[in-house]
């Protein structure tokens, strides 16, 4: 493991991918807290047409450097060099960083109008159910780790 990598659990990607499976063709993924690049290169696997990587910790994207696109900067700082928008963006952060709420609070003008958030979170962490021009869609929990589904707008 590099760092302080926590990958993502078999069985939390495989739902991850799952629920996602019918929005992944063709899709421009933005992966944050990318760590060992699993859930972008999952996305890419199954018929992603794109991801770009962000990771904070040069040694651990150097890794991810070697067969992926991967901008290197720590969030939520680093988001102004992201360019453009994405039908799907995966945030897996550390458990209890601040970093964690902050990115995703800033995250609604760089997602495509129908695209998802995926937020992969400790359970206990008090992420809200409405963010700026985000709502929560669906919530899943998978013992200590929870995944966090947001989609522009109110959902109803």
């Amino acid at each position: 493991m590099l760092g302080n990598v926590r990958p993502t659990t078999a069985k939390v990607l495989e739902s991850i991918m799952a629920t996602l499976q019918p929005y992944l063709e063709g899709a421009r993924v933005l992966d944050l807290f990318a760590g060992s690049g699993s859930l972008g290169v999952a996305a890419l696997e199954a018929g992603a047409a794109e991801v770009l990587f962000v990771e904070g910790h040069a040694r651990v994207a150097a890794a991810l450097r070697r067969k992926h696109r991967v901008l290197v900067g720590l969030l939520p700082a680093v988001l102004h060099k992201v360019p453009g928008t994405f039908d799907i963006i995966l945030g897996d952060p550390p458990y209890g960083a601040p970093e964690g709420p902050a990115s995703l609070a800033m995250l609604s003008p760089r997602l495509a109008p129908e695209g998802f958030v995926v937020w992969e979170h400790h359970h206990k962490d008090p992420y809200p159910d409405q963010l700026e021009g985000l709502s929560l869609w669906r919530r899943r929990r998978f013992g200590e780790t929870a995944v966090s589904y947001y989609r522009q707008g109110a959902i109803g």
